[in-house]
C-alpha cells in the first residue's frame, strides 16, 4: 500500500498525512460518497462568503474521487480502497499541512495533486485535473534586510 507514496504526481509534503490515513480502518462508501458532497458545499458556502475558495478545482475533485468511487466493488481489494479512503479523506482535511484549503486560490492544489495520483494510479487519466495554478512559493526568511547592519 505505501508503494502507493512513492509513484509520481505524490506532492512530498502529503506523504506523512496520506501514510497515516491509508492506515486508518475502511469506511462505507455511501459514506465516502456523502463527506465528499459535504465538503463541495463547504468549499462552495465559504466561496461565496471570503472568495478565497477555488469551487472549480474543489468540484474536479470531488467529481473525479466519486467518479473513482463508482467503481469499486468487491473485487477493488482492501489495499486499493485504503488508497481512494486516504485521497478522500486528504481531500476533506480544510488543514492539511499545505496551508488552509480555503483560504486562498490555491489552498486546493495538494489536494488536487494527491486526488491525480491515485487517478493516475488507477489508470483513470480521463479524471486527471488539468491547468492547476502554481501556489505562491513560501516566503524565505529574511537574512539582512534594511535593518542589518552594513558589511564593510
Amino acid at each position: 500500500m505505501l508503494h502507493f507514496l512513492q509513484i509520481p504526481g505524490v506532492p512530498e509534503s502529503s506523504k506523512q498525512l496520506m501514510t497515516r490515513l491509508m492506515q486508518e480502518d475502511l469506511l462505507p462508501i455511501e459514506a465516502l460518497q456523502s463527506v465528499i458532497e459535504s465538503y463541495r458545499r463547504v468549499i462552495r458556502e465559504t466561496a461565496r462568503k471570503n472568495g478565497k475558495a477555488n469551487v472549480k478545482i474543489g468540484d474536479q475533485i470531488a467529481d473525479a474521487l466519486q467518479a473513482l468511487l463508482k467503481r469499486v466493488n468487491v473485487m477493488t481489494g482492501d489495499e486499493n480502497q485504503r488508497i481512494i479512503q486516504a485521497a478522500v479523506r486528504y481531500f476533506v482535511i480544510q488543514n492539511d499541512g499545505n496551508g488552509h484549503d480555503l483560504e486562498s486560490a490555491t489552498g486546493l492544489v495538494d489536494d488536487a495533486k494527491v486526488a491525480n495520483a491515485v487517478m493516475m494510479y488507477f489508470g483513470r487519466e480521463d479524471l486527471v485535473i488539468k491547468d492547476l495554478p502554481e501556489p505562491p512559493p513560501k516566503a524565505a526568511p529574511v537574512r539582512g534586510g534594511a535593518a542589518a547592519p552594513a558589511k564593510r
